[in-house]
Order: structure tokens, then sequence, then C-alpha cells
């Protein structure tokens, strides 16, 4: 029998290749497993911003509707048939006539000094006291408005939830002649101008209760009231009642004029956000980015093995030329073969023409970021002034300034050290871009002071800057953290100013006037905000 063949023996090009070839491919797995959840990361982050911004948008129109009629009721405090009400009878057809141009109102009321109805729609109520009753109580001192309630009487004869509003009637020298009372159909708004077609919501008591109707965007799972309360103002991947994980935002109606807010918040949740933006999702095409470069560096990798170990394969003797014989002097001449060469690609680092002209200066805005926070510096105000002025030029916009100072943040860095003082500017740092709206400025021009600049529409300068600033003292209520320390507190005082107030006013002006605004705030007391109302009295302006 003819012996057996001897195993085969790979080469060392081929071994190095393979190794070669075997680790890329590993490494292009684990980069394609970290591309992916960083490409998760940041779709969900996007989806999550750009959900919490539409959630705000609907709590402040909550606010704004609420607000609304709340000033209707004043309204109908002011009418002359009211004050005194002589004849019940053209009382009552001016109250018909106003229910009828009110689509949500119920019943209208009105009262005498002790609490006796003796006017209202439909006779409803007519000379029965209510003076027990917290539409009276507080309609005497001021504009009020009630909680979301059910009502033993409903003058349609319709199952249907109500709001409570009602003003003081009063003489022009502040006499108390009674009140008027109003019962709204509870009518949230229904649409989400702006939202995804995915998009659901619901409104939610400060008990955790969906206020009617349930349901609101083909919602009717519940979210745990710890867990709305947890996330405050901000988004997160949460789970519903219904065992959905899904995107979730929470905004909070607050206070507008006469609207006071009753702790409502607007929740919403995108189950097909957290779908699309799963790690799931983004691993194919983070994958197969990472295994194409993969392959290529295999491709280069084997390329290079195969110049590096082409010297070292040994070569096969010819049969025809014996080898050469020994000089004299045990030395050999050096053959051709024997020469080990270094590829020219290893050697030598190629330069090219865009080498040498490529700059080596840091970005530009780096000198115009903080170093501890990231916010923009003093060194960015100039251009932020030149951008805003741009684009003020058509007189269709404003700019919100927004003047916020520390209260205990010294006390902090005295006890803690400046460790925890640097930790702690770093979380207010994070939380000002949070209370802020996408795309508005923020800026760390002190040790502890901040700004916001907030372009919008020409005449909503003051009502925006209550609601942001109302956010900022929001968000710094909440504890700081800092290694073991979980209960860090710091407050801040807020200064308000609108830009341009008058024709030629620079943005150091409006800054000097929110500081001016500022300085009122801190006097008043911690937590507290001003809002410039011209060059004699920065104090006069109301506190959010």
């Amino acid at each position: 029998m003819p012996p057996s063949a001897p195993p085969r023996q790979w080469s060392p090009r081929v071994k190095a290749r393979w190794s070669a070839c075997l680790l890329i491919a590993a490494l292009a797995l684990g980069v394609g497993e970290w591309l992916a959840r960083q490409d998760a990361a940041r779709a969900r982050a996007e989806a999550g911003e750009s959900q919490l911004q539409v959630t705000r948008r609907l709590a402040e129109r909550l606010s704004q509707e609420m607000a609304a009629r709340a000033h209707d009721v004043q309204r109908l405090a002011e009418l002359d048939v009211l004050r005194p009400v002589q004849d019940p009878a053209a009382a009552r057809t001016a109250l018909e006539r106003v229910k009828s141009s009110l689509s949500s109102s119920a019943w209208i009321g009105v009262t005498n000094p002790e609490g006796t109805v003796i006017a209202s729609t439909g006779d409803v109520l007519l000379g029965q006291s209510v003076a027990a009753h917290p539409v009276f109580q507080n309609g005497i001192q001021r504009i009020w408005t009630g909680d979301v309630h059910e009502v033993a009487f409903d003058p349609a004869g319709e199952a249907a939830k109500f709001i409570d509003m009602a003003a003081p009637i009063r003489t022009p020298d502040g006499t108390a002649l009674g009140v008027v009372a109003l019962q709204l159909y509870w009518q949230p708004m229904h649409d989400a101008r702006g939202a995804a077609p995915s998009l659901q919501w619901q409104i939610v008591n400060s008990r955790g209760d969906v206020l009617p109707p349930a349901g609101l965007g083909s919602l009717r799972a519940t979210l745990a009231p710890a867990r709305i309360h947890a996330l405050g103002e901000r988004w997160g991947l949460e789970t519903w009642s219904d065992g959905r994980e899904a995107v979730t935002s929470v905004s909070e109606s607050r206070s507008l004029d006469g609207f006071r807010g009753h702790g409502w918040h607007v929740v919403a949740r995108d189950v097909n956000a957290a779908a699309v933006t799963s790690v799931q999702a983004a691993r194919g095409q983070a994958h197969g980015r990472a295994l194409g470069a993969g392959a290529l560096a295999a491709l280069i990798a084997c390329w290079v093995i195969g110049r590096v170990t082409a010297p070292a394969e040994p070569a096969s003797p010819s049969p025809q030329q014996p080898p050469a014989p020994p000089v004299s002097g045990g030395a050999r001449p050096q053959r051709r073969n024997d020469v080990h060469p270094m590829p020219v690609a290893i050697a030598r680092k190629q330069v090219t023409p865009k080498d040498r002209d490529a700059p080596h200066a840091a970005p530009v805005d780096a000198a115009h970021r903080d170093a501890l926070t990231g916010l923009w510096n003093r060194g960015h105000l100039p251009d932020a002034s030149e951008s805003l002025r741009t684009s003020m030029a058509d007189g269709t916009s404003e700019t919100c300034v927004l003047c916020v100072d520390l209260d205990g943040f010294q006390e902090v860095n005295e006890r803690y050290g400046h460790g925890a003082g640097d930790e702690v500017l770093t979380q207010v740092a994070r939380r000002l871009r949070q209370a802020a709206r996408a795309g508005d400025a923020v800026f760390r021009i002190g040790g502890d002071e901040f700004l916001i600049l907030v372009t919008c529409p020409r005449g909503e300068a003051a009502t925006l800057a209550r609601n942001i600033a109302g956010r900022v003292l929001a968000e710094l209520h909440r504890p700081l953290h800092y290694r073991t320390l979980s209960n860090l507190r710091v407050s801040a005082s807020v200064g308000g100013a609108t830009w341009p107030a008058v024709e030629g006013e620079s943005l150091a002006d409006a800054i000097g006037h929110a500081d001016e605004a500022l300085h009122a705030a801190k006097l008043s007391g911690r937590s507290m905000f001003r809002l410039y109302a011209g060059a004699t009295a920065p104090q006069g302006a109301g506190a959010s």
C-alpha cells in the first residue's frame, strides 16, 4: 500500500490572515452592538424631547383655556346690571344672554352679600343659600376656579363633569355686593397639534385620577401616580397598566393669570417610539455598518500580512542549480533573497497637501463654552446678540431675558467642598436646559449666575417669562445629589425682562434690567420671580 499523505501544514501567512480575520470579526460584532445601543439611545432621546415639547404645549393650552374662562367670569362681574342687582328679571335676562354665548356654560347665578341666589339662569337655585359652598366662600374674596367634580343637579339632564368658577361683584369703592358664579361643562382639548399620530395622552389630577373623558387620543391605560410625580417635567421609558412599555412624558398645567392651577398633569405616551428606538430596531443597521468596516479592515490586514511575511517564506531549491560552495574565511556572498526590505507603506507615513494645509486650531465655539457645565459663557454674548437682533429685525418677535442666581450655593461650597459645588453647578445647568425650550440659549455668566435667552412672538415675552421661570424654580426645588449625599438643596431667584422694551435698546441694557428684577426678587425672599416693569419699579412685577 502506498504511504498515506502527511497532514497539510498551513503556512505562517495563512495562519496570520485567519487569525486577523477572526479577531476583526469579533471586534466588528462588539462595535456593532455598541453602535446599536448608542444609536438607540440617541434616537430615543430625540423622540423623548420632541414628545416632551408637545406635552408642554398641551399643558400650556390647558392653562390658557382655563385662564380665558376666568377672564370671562371677571368681565361678567363688571356688568352694570349686576352692580347692584336692582331688577332680578333684567339680571336674569342678561345672564341668559351670556349663557347662550358661552357654549360650555351649564348655569350662571348671582348672589347677594349673604350668599342667597337672587338671579340665575332657568331660576335654578333661586332664593336658596350657597353661603356654605366653596363657590361663594372663595368667590367673595377673589376670582376662583374649582377642581373638576360631579354635581347633584344638571340643568341639561346629562351625565357630565363640571368646573365651578366665581368672582366678586364690587362697587367702584370696593364694597362687596355679592358673587357671580358659573358652572361650566368640563371640556378639555381633544387634539394635540404637531404630535405624532401614535401619541396617546390624558389629563390626570393631583390625586392621580384620570379626568374625563378617559382615553383622550385612544389612551385608556394608566400610569402609577408615583411614576407621574417622579417624572415631573421630564420624559422616560415607563411600563403602563396594560403592560406596554412606552416613551412617556409629563408636564404640569400651571397657574396663569386668574387660573391658579390644581396640580393637573398632561401625561402622554408613544408605544411606537419605544419600539422604533429600541436596541433591536437599531441592531441591523449598526451591525451592517460595523461588519462592512470590518470587512474592509480584514482586506487591508490580509494585504499587509502578505507584504510583511513574503520575505520569510522559504524558497524551494532549484534542482538544476546546486548550492554555491562557501567562500573561504567562513563568509559567503550575500544573495538578493537574503535582503529583508521594509515595505514602503509601513516605513514611511504619507503626507498629502491636505494634511499640510489642515488647521490645528480648536473649534471656534470651544472658547465660548463654560468648561465645567458645557453652557455658553460671556464670550458668546456678542454673537448671540447679533443673531437675535437679526432675527427680530422684522418686528414680529422679541426676546425674553431671564437672570438666574442660586440661593444657598455658598453654604454647600463651604460645608462640603468645591467638588460638591462643581457637581451642584453641573446638575443645575442640566436642569436649566430641561426647563428651557429646545433651541433656547442658556449661559453661565458667573460663579452661580446663569442667563436664559428665549425668543417668542411679539407680545408674549411676559407670559413666557413667567412660565419658564416657574419651571426653573420647580426644577431647582428638587434635591441634588453628590456622592453619598442625596438631599443637597439650593434654591434660586429669577429676574426677567423683555428685549427690546424701547427702540434702540441693547441686549446689555435688557440684561441689566433683568438683573434689577433679580435683585428685587432676592429682597422678596427665596424662590421668587420678578419681571422688570420699568425704570422706576422692577419690584412691581408679579411673582410667579
